[in-house]
């Protein structure tokens, strides 16, 4: 394994606004940084227990991008 991902790959990041583990505002400099296409949810640090809704939305949006990358190529 070479390299870090974010770094040549397209990234996604869930924010989560309510968050008592990892702040908001690092979480948001952690996806600035990755150029992460970001999504910002009114949820707690486990957005995928209390939105899981939300959170596939999120993993579909990535996948069609992902996908229509390859087809393309």
């Amino acid at each position: 394994m070479g390299g870090t991902a974010w770094k040549s790959k397209p990234s996604w990041y869930v924010v989560v606004k309510n968050d008592h583990t990892v702040h908001p505002d690092l979480e948001r400099a952690m996806a600035k940084r990755m150029g992460a296409t970001t999504y910002e949810l009114e949820s707690s640090h486990m957005p995928m227990l209390s939105q899981p809704e939300r959170v596939i939305e999120v993993i579909r949006a990535a996948a069609k991008v992902a996908s229509e990358a390859t087809t393309a190529a």
